[in-house]
């Protein structure tokens, strides 16, 4: 697509496949949203509990803690050394230009990447020499160095993929970092499962072949044009408030881990992390959702600051902070986003806690299956951090940076402070309890700032049918566990899926009207 074609479909004028008398444009639009999303997503629900029991099968519980806390760790460090770079690119590269869309990822590549990672392995080099790696010797560290240095320059792609609104890019190297590298691991078998160190080698080869792969493969023919007038300055300008919001975010996810560690040991880490990551599997599936609207969102809101500062005679850009009151379509875009995240997180919410003996049986090895009891007291974390994540991410389109990251690290904070009285007491149950009182805490006080009211579209948010849907299922899935209390695990939850569906179906939580949002800004390679 051409510049002069962009700006059309950023203007919200209609092209070829908006066309009512083009069928073929229709189809392609129905199929790439289906296929980028619901397809996605079902097939990271067919990953997830693969993954999961061929990794507590092949790997004792010490060696799945340690393993999983070393990529989490990894995963969060990238995250935080990027400096606001990646929300930047999200944030600012819908709309623009192919080439000055390139010249962006450059720019952050040489400016912050290179730098960031170069420093971490300084760092990792001195706190080894004072022998303050603990059980990791030199070429661990070395192997996490690198481990860390291919994550960044992969995260910043990812992130690149979504601000062009190159959602095929996206999916290809979400699904190979996050969901397919245990395939690894499982095809080295006995090896892989004697020792840390093996693991750490397959993760790191497998990273390296992913990263050569998107070099050979995702190559965007055109002249790579550098910003014109702004910099790693703006950059940090927008990112730099973002580091509080990071630096929480990576509280919430590690510091319960830790704490757990120190008080008990891996083995108890091992348990709490496959509990709350076949939670999160609720997280991910609304995160997938959450990245088709997203850039959308912010696209609107661009669109608004340039037209409010050009009737003021004032730049436009991420520069811009809250010209005017949201638009009907930035309206539309958040009540739909809550819609699809409120309805998916409490269906799959309740078959987690309804549904938690039945699930560990199928997806965990024998030596996890203790561990279904924490399932009913992690169920409502991924609802509570997606309902966040939407707040934040309208107050991020509001260029509210500050105000996110001091509230984010603000609730991790009372997050830790809440796992040093919970954790000593009631182990990994008390730490996801924490959590969840934290993350609400935190998505009250964002909606407030907000002013969600102003936010939302009725016919967009349908409240009465999502509240209908959600209680419908619950009974439904209370139907399955009283009258099959003996049934087997293979036929409860397929029986659950039943309630779930209708649920979403009668209730419209995701509608064929929904692919109406990839009718604005489009951006592909």
């Amino acid at each position: 697509m051409n510049n002069q074609e962009q700006s059309r479909s950023g203007a919200g004028q209609p092209d070829a496949a908006g066309d009512p008398a083009a069928p073929s444009g229709k189809m392609k639009r129905f199929s790439g949203f289906f296929l980028l999303s619901f397809g996605y997503v079902g097939l990271r629900f067919l990953l997830s509990p693969v993954r999961s029991r061929l990794l507590t099968e092949q790997l004792s519980k010490p060696l799945y803690g340690a393993l999983t806390l070393a990529v989490t760790t990894v995963t969060f460090l990238a995250t935080l050394l990027a400096l606001g770079g990646y929300e930047f690119l999200a944030r600012r590269l819908p709309g623009l230009p192919a080439a000055r869309q390139k010249g962006w990822l450059s720019l952050l590549l040489r400016r912050l990447a290179l730098p960031g990672w170069l420093l971490s392995g300084a760092v990792a080099a001195a706190l080894w020499a004072l022998g303050c790696s603990g059980s990791w010797n030199a070429v661990d560290v070395l192997c996490l160095w690198v481990d860390l240095g291919l994550t960044l320059w992969l995260l910043y792609r990812v992130f690149y993929a979504l601000g062009c609104n190159r959602i095929g890019v996206l999916r290809s190297i979400q699904l190979f970092q996050n969901d397919l590298w245990f395939l690894a691991v499982v095809a080295a078998g006995a090896w892989a499962a004697a020792s840390f160190q093996h693991t750490l080698w397959i993760w790191t080869g497998w990273l390296a072949a992913l990263a050569a792969a998107v070099l050979v493969f995702d190559r965007r023919p055109g002249p790579s044009e550098a910003p014109q007038g702004e910099g790693v300055k703006d950059v940090l300008a927008y990112g730099l408030p973002l580091l509080p919001m990071m630096a929480g975010e990576i509280m919430f996810r590690l510091a319960d881990r830790y704490l757990l560690l120190a008080f008990f040991d891996m083995a108890a880490v091992a348990e709490y992390t496959l509990a709350m990551n076949i939670a999160m599997m609720a997280y991910v599936t609304g995160a997938s959702l959450l990245d088709l609207s997203i850039p959308h969102l912010y696209a609107a809101a661009n669109r608004r600051n340039e037209a409010a500062a050009a009737a003021e005679g004032a730049g436009g850009g991420v520069r811009v902070r809250c010209l005017a009151p949201p638009t009907d379509e930035m309206r539309r875009l958040f009540s739909l986003m809550l819609r699809h995240v409120i309805g998916l997180g409490s269906i799959l919410g309740l078959g987690l806690a309804f549904f938690r003996d039945d699930i560990f049986a199928i997806i965990a090895g024998p030596e996890f299956r203790d561990a279904a009891a924490l399932l009913p007291s992690a169920a409502g974390v991924p609802l509570a951090f997606l309902v966040s994540t939407v707040a934040s991410r309208a107050l991020l389109a509001e260029n509210r940076s500050r105000l996110v990251g001091g509230a984010t690290l603000g609730a991790a904070v009372l997050n830790l402070a809440a796992d040093f009285v919970t954790v000593p007491r009631w182990g990994a149950p008390g730490a996801a309890l924490a959590t969840l009182g934290s993350l609400v805490a935190l998505t009250v006080y964002l909606m407030a700032v907000l002013r969600a009211p102003r936010w939302i579209d009725l016919a967009a948010w349908r409240p009465v049918w999502l509240a209908a849907g959600v209680a419908g299922c619950a009974f439904g899935d209370w139907l399955i566990v009283t009258l099959l209390p003996e049934a087997s695990p293979w036929v409860r939850i397929p029986l659950a899926a039943v309630p779930a569906l209708l649920s979403c179906w009668l209730a419209r939580i995701f509608t064929p009207a929904d692919m109406a949002i990839l009718k604005t800004t489009r951006q592909e390679g």
